[in-house]
This record gives structure tokens, C-alpha cells and sequence, in this order.
């Protein structure tokens, strides 16, 4: 898995604050030109994204309707650290196509390292591969494009990417990692790790009571509990796994 520059590489090398991690992400080369939004979207756009599915992608693999890949593609990206059905993305297509050709479209964007979808938990190992993806975008970036470059001034958005980013420093643990949802209760991430589980809650600028967490913990007892907020963030990605054990708790 290759991964994508994460918050405390940006710091150091061009002084980032995570508001602007959250906003430009980690591509260094766009860094000259995050003075000019629209400069920047073009960079994105042309040297990062054009070049993985132009040259990596479609130059190597059998693609079935290429407009309709790349359409796919500017959807998953609006949709950070979120949950979608394959029929919903399928809706939102301007042709005709099917679920299973969505499905591999997206198995192409993860194996070109833009994006990691995760399962829904669940003990049945049918349920995990049956539900619904959340998909998280390896870099931040990929959603501003999408945006503005006042996107962290919207508490919702900048909630999203935080979730996100959040999912992605998890991802580069060993383990599984996955989401929760029942009803009208969910957790943002659970992960596991050997015998040990972690529900993790994101707290951004959308409050959120920790209901979904109580309710995760009546049906794994054994899970341990967290909440993640941005005043914490950079503690947690400097070691998450030892974070995770040090911070969490048990109900």
C-alpha cells in the first residue's frame, strides 16, 4: 500500500496548520500553488489525477465506458469518509451501467492508491462483504478540488474531511478497519487489531452525543472506547495504535 503524505510529513515540510492539511493535503508538488485555488485545482486535476487514470489506468487495464470511469470517479470524491450504496452511485451516473461494473471501478481507483473503501462491522463475515462502502479519499486533496478553498470555514465539510483523515491515518495500521451502523446508531470507525477492538468516535464541527458508541458497547462488551477531536489529532497520529490503547476506555 502506498500511502499518501500524511499531516506531520506537511508540518514539516511546509509548515502546515491542520486546517491547511485539511484544505490542501499532502501532494507536495501542488504546494507552490496553493496561493491560487484555481492554479491548484489544475495541478491536481492534471498532474496527479490525469496522470494515474489516463496513463496508470486506462493505458493498462480494460475499461468499459471510460467517460463513465471518470465520472465515477469526481462522485467518490464528494463523498469523503461517507457511506454510499453502489445503487446510489449508480444513480447519479449520467449512462447506463450496472453494479458490478461500479464495483469495478471502484476495485480500480483503490488498487491506484486514491482510495480505501472499508466494510460495515459485523460478526457475519456475509454482512461485511455485502454492505454498503464508506469511502475514504487517500487525500485530502481530492475532496477540496471538489470544493472551495474555503471549505474548512463550513463546520460540516471541515467535519468530513477531518473524519477522513482521521480514517486514513487508521488505515495505514495493521488490522481491519470498518464502520458501524444500526439503525438510527453508528460509530465512525471500529478497528481490530488480534483479540483487540476499538470504536472510535470522530468529534469535528458537528456535535455528536456518543450514543452510538454506548450502543456499539452493549453488543461487544469487550470493545474499548474513544473520542478523536482536531485539539488531539496530532498526538494520535504520531503513534494511533499506542494512542489508541493509552486513551481508550472500556464502558
Amino acid at each position: 500500500m502506498v500511502y499518501h503524505w500524511g499531516y506531520a510529513e506537511s508540518k514539516k515540510a511546509f509548515g502546515y496548520s491542520l486546517d491547511e492539511y485539511l484544505t490542501f493535503g499532502g501532494y507536495p508538488g501542488a504546494d507552490p500553488f496553493k496561493k491560487d485555488f484555481q492554479r491548484w485545482c489544475g495541478y491536481i486535476k492534471n498532474s496527479i489525477i490525469e496522470a494515474v487514470i489516463g496513463r496508470d489506468i486506462l493505458n493498462f487495464r480494460s475499461v468499459a465506458k471510460p467517460a463513465l470511469f471518470r465520472q465515477a470517479f469526481e462522485i467518490l470524491c464528494h463523498y469523503p469518509a461517507q457511506e454510499i450504496s453502489y445503487s446510489k452511485l449508480l444513480g447519479q451516473l449520467q449512462d447506463k451501467g450496472n453494479t458490478d461494473l461500479v464495483k469495478y471501478y471502484i476495485e480500480l481507483y483503490v488498487g491506484a492508491f486514491l482510495f480505501k473503501t472499508i466494510p460495515k462491522y459485523s460478526q457475519k463475515a456475509y454482512k461485511k462483504k455485502s454492505s454498503s462502502p464508506k469511502i475514504l479519499p487517500l487525500c485530502p486533496a481530492l475532496y477540496t478540488m471538489t470544493q472551495d478553498v474555503d471549505v474548512v470555514k463550513d463546520p460540516v465539510r471541515k467535519g468530513r474531511i477531518f473524519e477522513l483523515v482521521v480514517g486514513n491515518t487508521l488505515a495505514k495500521l495493521p488490522g481491519n478497519l470498518y464502520y458501524w451502523r444500526e439503525s438510527n446508531f453508528e460509530v465512525d470507525y471500529i478497528y481490530s487489531f488480534g483479540k483487540e477492538l476499538f470504536a472510535i468516535e470522530v468529534k469535528s464541527g458537528n456535535d455528536k452525543n456518543g450514543n452510538g458508541l454506548l450502543e456499539f458497547a452493549k453488543k461487544y462488551p469487550k470493545a474499548r472506547q474513544i473520542f478523536i477531536d482536531y485539539n488531539i489529532f496530532e498526538k494520535f497520529e504520531a503513534e494511533p495504535l499506542n494512542f489508541l490503547r493509552n486513551f481508550s476506555s472500556k464502558s
